[in-house]
Order: structure tokens, then sequence, then C-alpha cells
């Protein structure tokens, strides 16, 4: 293990979330990102459609599933993922997944649609913004598309070029957008998520 790698596993396991995790049985340390932003907004509801996007591990489907019993909880990635009571796991890329969600009419309006979802890092800012927002723009479409009138988008974006643009589409499209910097979200990081709520009656892109 080199230098680099041996001081952010040390980092790692000294973490006080994923000592957490791991004391309580939690996928991932990401659960408490989606556990303080849930206990301020209300975001599991009962009752609800629930669409995980870029799932695996399942620390937030989990946590989903283990507040309330009767939500209904899809949850895709192109990973694999161990099973979690009472969430319908779809193996598949996300651009696919939203083909068969558009080519299958009778798919229950969605009431949130969140992704913890990112690219693999390479360290340089240039590629990876581009490829969050990829990813990002992705999750967007589908939030919009299959969203109730009332739905809502939890999304973790990192700060940088082009993502005020995002932010931009994204509030013509939902009354209400907020940016939340949850503790469990290491400071040093560009990582913040972003709420939008209330999805307005007809979707528009900027430049259309």
């Amino acid at each position: 293990m080199g230098k680099k790698s041996s001081k952010w596993y040390k980092s790692h396991i000294n973490d006080e979330f994923v000592k957490l995790a791991n004391k309580e049985n939690w996928r991932s340390r990401a659960v408490f990102k989606l556990k303080e932003i849930d206990e301020k907004y209300n975001l599991i509801r009962e009752n609800s459609n629930i669409l995980d996007l870029g799932c695996a591990p399942g620390g937030w489907s989990q946590y989903a599933s283990q507040k309330l019993k009767n939500i209904n909880i899809t949850a895709v990635d192109l990973l694999d993922m161990e099973k979690i009571p009472n969430v319908n796991f779809v193996q598949s890329d996300i651009s696919d997944f939203a083909e068969k969600l558009e080519k299958n009419g009778n798919f229950k309006k969605i009431d949130l649609v969140m992704s913890d979802i990112a690219p693999n890092i390479s360290g340089i800012e240039s590629a990876d913004l581009p490829a969050m927002l990829n990813l990002a723009d992705m999750v967007f479409d589908i939030a919009i598309n299959n969203l109730s009138e009332s739905g809502s988008l939890l999304i973790k974006l990192f700060q940088g070029k082009g993502t005020d643009d995002y932010l931009k589409d994204v509030k013509s499209n939902f009354e209400k957008v907020k940016l939340i910097k949850p503790k469990a979200s290491k400071s040093n990081s560009r990582e913040i998520y972003m709420l939008a709520t209330n999805l307005k009656n007809k979707p528009k892109m900027q430049g259309q």
C-alpha cells in the first residue's frame, strides 16, 4: 500500500461516521447524510414511491426501508447490490433504466428521486466535474419525467464550473431548491447535496 493509500485508509477507518455505520450495521457512512436531510425535511414519507439511482452498496435504500415499511422503493445501479427487505433492485445503467421507464406507461408516479451517485474520481477537476454533471443531468431528466406533481429530487453534486447552470435548470422546474452540506460530508470535499421540492406542472429546460 502506497503512502497516499495508507493515509486515506487510516483516515477512513478512524472516521466517526464509518465507525458509527459499522456499529449500527449500516451499509455505508452515506446513510448519515440522508438521515440528517430526512430528519430536517421529512423526505421519506408513508405510502410513498421512491427511486434510488446509483444505489450501491445500498445505504440510502436501507435507511428508507428501515424507517417505514409501507413505502415502495426501487433501487438502480450498474453494480450488483445485496438484497434489502422491501427494496426492488434493478441492475442497470441509469440511461438504460430511463428508456425502460419511458416505455412502461403503467409505471406509478414517483414521490422522491434520490441519488448519491458519483463518477469514478480521477482527482482532475476538469474531468471530474463534467462527469458528475453528466450523471446529474441523467438523474434530473428521470426526475422531471417521472415525479408526481409535488415530488422531490435529492442529489449529490460537486461545486465548480457548470454547477450553477445546472441549478438554474432545476430551479426552473421546481418550486424550491436548497443546497445542503450534511455533517457527514467531509469539510475538504466539493460535495454538496441539492434538494428540489414540488415539481412544477410543465417541465422546461433552459434554451428550449
